[in-house]
């Protein structure tokens, strides 16, 4: 799957919020339906912006680490810091995730003067297509507590549908895409750290 916007989502993904702790969608890997938030939650939301619990996780489920062109397509920066990504099985069904982490562009950090130094970390999880878009939004209004800031706003052919949060410590952004048929495509969180 081609995902050449990663790279806006990653850099432009920028505040936080009070969500909740997911449930244990990570270590069950049943016959049961995927919630695609839950396992957004426990996979990428709880756990940025750690790498390594990210990775730990990763190794403990035996992910397969993803390379090459696969892997470059989860961001358009140079030379980030960190570039990870693995193909997940769940119930029969394959996803994949991508974690990217960098420091802060002039351009961020120009908007966000505090964080200067600091870093970005994004997580992301690519659908495999069988998600409906709606019940995905629907599960991540819950999840956020409150209406997204911004619906349904088309770029390079999906929709994106954008939560926004934050407080002094961390800034975080929330994005699902969607595509033409009402599909649910991805779920993404990045956070802005300060430096410490």
């Amino acid at each position: 799957m081609t995902i050449p916007y990663l790279q806006k989502i990653c850099v432009g993904l920028l505040l936080i919020l009070p969500f909740g702790i997911g449930s244990s969608i990570a270590q069950d890997q049943s016959d049961e339906a995927v919630d695609p938030v839950s396992m957004f939650n426990e996979l990428c939301y709880t756990k940025v912006p750690s790498i390594k619990a990210i990775n730990d996780m990763a190794t403990r489920f035996a992910w397969e680490p993803m390379g090459g062109e696969d892997l470059k397509q989860f961001t358009t920066i140079q030379n980030p810091e960190v570039l990870l990504g693995w193909d997940v099985r769940f119930s029969e069904r394959l996803f994949r995730l991508g974690v990217v982490q960098s420091k802060l562009g002039a351009e961020i950090e120009s908007r966000f003067p505090g964080f200067s130094g600091g870093d970005a970390t994004s997580c992301m999880i690519v659908l495999d297509g069988q998600d409906s878009g709606q019940s995905v939004l629907d599960g991540m209004n819950q999840l956020a507590g409150k209406e997204p800031y911004e619906k349904n706003v088309l770029k390079d052919g999906l929709f994106g549908t954008s939560w926004a949060g934050g407080n002094e410590v961390f800034k975080v952004f929330l994005v699902v895409k969607t595509d033409q048929q009402k599909q649910a495509n991805l779920i993404s969180v990045s956070i802005l750290a300060k430096q410490q």
